[in-house]
């Protein structure tokens, strides 16, 4: 739509002031690639300035998804690397946090270039490794202030079964796989 908007010809007129142009907003064709009902209008960076953690900048055409308190974005998956499990916790929030595991090396932390970040005082920098290969999915705590338990036992590595508990800091998360 590259018609300026005229409220006179788009809605009764009664002779009253016409509505402030500036804060309507002005619906698409669905399927057009423009505003529909529901969606958000358009990103224009001449008025709309994002920032991202730290005051980062951030890209407007990427969402950006935070899924609780304690809970940094995770990270995405670089491309060829196929989901292979989830651990899901419910003392991250009460209607549940997941995190995706995929092949290969996921690092969990309170750092942020760790793959699943967790903001807890008990979590360290790099706490722990899942590295999943040949269908097996190895953990190794990676020398942790707190330790890594694993179905209530303090663990250093091993192998996760489907449904087993594991507890990072003050953070219990439900192991299962695809």
């Amino acid at each position: 739509m590259s018609a300026e908007f005229d409220p006179k010809k788009t809605q009764p007129y009664s002779g009253e002031e016409s509505p402030k142009v500036d804060r309507t907003r002005i619906l698409g064709v669905p399927g057009s690639g423009e505003a529909t009902p529901g969606s958000p209008p358009p990103f224009d960076p001449k008025r709309t300035h994002v920032m991202g953690q730290g005051g980062a900048a951030v890209d407007p055409g990427k969402t950006q998804i935070y899924q609780g308190p304690g809970v940094s974005p995770q990270r995405q998956a670089p491309q060829n690397r196929k989901l292979v499990g989830w651990l899901v916790s419910f003392t991250l929030h009460p209607n549940g946090v997941d995190f995706r595991l995929y092949e290969g090396r996921n690092t969990i932390g309170s750092r942020p270039d760790c793959d699943i970040v967790l903001q807890d005082a008990q979590v360290s920098g790099h706490h722990l490794t899942i590295l999943y290969r040949a269908g097996k999915y190895r953990f190794k705590d990676e020398l942790s202030t707190n330790g890594t338990f694993v179905n209530g036992e303090m663990v250093d590595e091993g192998e996760l079964q489907d449904g087993d508990i594991l507890k990072i800091g003050t953070v219990e998360m439900k192991f299962r796989t695809v």
